[in-house]
């Protein structure tokens, strides 16, 4: 069977990848306030036709973390003389579809409403699956997102697109046992999360403090309205 199309690309996007070291680091972030809220934001959401997943939250917390930690947003030049910093965070989404994955990019999410990166995402997923994205929604991803919980699984080893040195992969969400400040055990909704970044670039330092931004972003979402525009 020949490979061809999103397949052929991203066969070949992953292989140039192979020489780059890649530094792994794995979490659990604890997500029943973002699942109350989108909850909350659901019939608002229905109103106005946009159809609201958990992902554009998680999307969205991503972006305010960046903000604070511009550096994960960051690549090396293609000679490695030099880092490279963009101005916006154009966050990836891998897309499964019958041709293969697919990574198109919502772009500018620092100044996207929730409700607009819904509409990007579902824009982007009708165009991936019907083999019509364009070079625009496929070009300038700045960090990836990769839901594998959505099908299945915990923890993963995701592999990095050309000219970003930050995925993550979402695990699924499960009610586990925890403790509280008080030391009772309570019942919590825990997604696990897995993220690869370039080591030429990233210390896992730096990874971490990022996560744990992202971490309590989406342990009290209410925190994001600070740096919301």
């Amino acid at each position: 069977e020949p490979v061809r199309g999103y397949m052929r690309a991203m066969a070949k996007a992953m292989q140039a990848q192979a020489s780059v070291p890649h530094m792994g680091l794995s979490d659990e972030y604890e997500v029943d306030e973002a699942i109350r809220l989108r909850s909350a934001l659901l019939p608002a959401a229905e109103r106005q036709g946009v159809r609201l997943s958990h992902m554009p939250i998680i999307v969205k917390a991503m972006s305010v973390a960046l903000t604070e930690h511009p550096e994960v947003n960051s690549r090396l030049s293609a000679d490695l003389s030099s880092i490279v910093y963009p101005p916006h965070h154009n966050i990836g989404i891998a897309i499964e579809t019958e041709r293969g994955l697919v990574v198109p990019n919502v772009k500018g999410v620092e100044s996207l409403t929730l409700f607009e990166i819904a509409r990007e995402i579902d824009r982007l997923v009708g165009l991936a699956r019907t083999q019509k994205l364009g070079g625009e929604d496929l070009t300038g991803g700045t960090i990836t997102v990769s839901n594998i919980g959505a099908i299945g699984g915990t923890y993963a080893a995701p592999i990095l697109m050309q000219n970003e040195s930050v995925i993550v992969a979402l695990g699924s969400i499960s009610k586990l046992p925890r403790y509280d400040e008080e030391g009772a055990l309570v019942p919590r909704m825990v997604m696990r999360v897995s993220y690869s970044a370039d080591h030429r670039l990233l210390q896992g330092s730096v990874l971490a403090r990022y996560s744990n931004r992202v971490k309590e972003l989406l342990r009290d979402p209410r925190l994001m309205m600070m740096s919301m525009r």
